[in-house]
């Protein structure tokens, strides 16, 4: 492998590593706005029913 291959890869991995872990923080782009949707209000009724 020459170095310039070897230099993409591990940016390359470092940009996955960085989004799958941005990703799993935020636990999914649905919770990113407070806006109203179907998917939302079944999250919240499951939440209420589960307390």
């Amino acid at each position: 492998m020459s170095p310039a291959t070897l230099i993409i890869l591990i940016i390359l991995l470092l940009i996955s590593t960085f989004i799958v872990r941005n990703f799993i923080q935020k636990k999914g782009s649905c919770k990113d706005c407070d806006c109203s949707c179907p998917i939302k209000d079944e999250i919240r009724k499951s939440k209420l029913e589960d307390k």
